[in-house]
């Protein structure tokens, strides 16, 4: 449906066309949306008839209409921002209603009406006063440079409810868990790592950070500060291409360092981020290693038309 509207000239808000960031959501005013257009989403929208127009494939006659922004997005302020290396921003905004989320989970945030981007959550639902999240800038990203350039203190956002199922759930609090990810793919991760510990988790949690270059290492001194604050909390980074390393570091592949922190993951939680390839490969590797696929945790990043990231 996304395809046949958008090729008839309507102006529909769209980004990673996969079901994931629901920024093509859309109301059935007369008839019935098809039910796998509405997974993933919660239950109070499926009952107004809300579904999302990139996984819609329609064959009876139906009236829609895009919902109004006031119904479905919440207005944010933001109240922080800083850059802990030159290419990420850690965003931190507040929103001026009720927004429930789990930490790890991921949000679009609009700066128009037709422009959006998802991104994942590192704060934590009552620990934290505020949503947080990193943001990589992309090269010729429009919606990421402007966060970086044009984004002010005190500007106002829009923000679609939460979504995504990569977050803690303190089922088993002796568990073991591993959480792996490269980039701002750390964001979630350290949501779920910090909700863990703060909901009293007492199994091992191992942390494995993935990048490039050593000043992709952007939360590294942080991480550092929460396993020593932490007894049952590990931090591993993996850098690939840099002399020196930073301390705590290893020149192994964040696959290579996985595979060795957890031989064998068979009774272990295991959260991913990243690109879908790497994730693709990794949850591959965990699951051949004895992993449950139960036990596999993980939300894609897709990239939007203009080159930007979601989540």
């Amino acid at each position: 449906m996304l395809d046949a509207l958008l090729d008839h000239g309507h102006m529909i808000p769209n980004n990673c066309r996969a079901g994931v960031c629901q920024s093509c959501l859309m109301q059935v005013e007369e008839g019935e949306a098809p039910e796998p257009a509405q997974i993933g989403l919660k239950d109070t929208l499926k009952a107004q008839g809300y579904f999302l127009a990139c996984c819609c494939k329609q064959d009876m006659p139906v009236k829609i209409r895009l919902p109004a922004a006031a119904t479905v997005r919440i207005a944010a302020t933001v109240i922080d921002s800083d850059q802990p290396v030159t290419d990420v921003l850690r965003l931190r905004l507040r929103p001026e209603s009720d927004f429930d989320y789990y930490a790890g989970q991921y949000v679009t945030i609009w700066n128009s009406q037709q422009v959006g981007r998802t991104y994942s959550l590192a704060s934590v639902a009552g620990l934290d006063d505020f949503l947080e999240f990193h943001i990589a800038r992309i090269t010729n990203g429009r919606f990421s440079n402007w966060l970086f350039d044009g984004l002010k203190h005190g500007d106002s956002l829009q923000l679609q409810p939460a979504a995504g199922n990569c977050f803690y759930v303190p089922d088993n609090p002796r568990q073991k868990m591993v959480l792996a990810g490269t980039g701002t793919g750390l964001a979630p991760l350290v949501g779920v790592a910090r909700d863990a510990l703060y909901q009293g988790h007492k199994g091992e949690i191992h942390m494995i950070h993935g990048t490039g270059r050593a000043n992709g290492l952007y939360l590294h001194e942080e991480l550092q500060l929460m396993a020593k604050a932490h007894d049952n909390f590990y931090y591993h980074a993996s850098v690939l291409d840099d002399e020196p390393l930073p301390g705590n570091a290893s020149n192994e592949s964040i696959e290579s360092l996985l595979t060795s922190v957890v031989p064998d993951p068979g009774d272990w939680k295991v959260y991913l981020c990243g690109a879908p390839e790497l994730v693709n490969s990794l949850k591959k590797k965990m699951f051949l290693s004895g992993a449950s696929m139960s036990n596999i945790y993980s939300d894609p990043f897709l990239s939007a038309a203009d080159g930007s990231t979601a989540a």
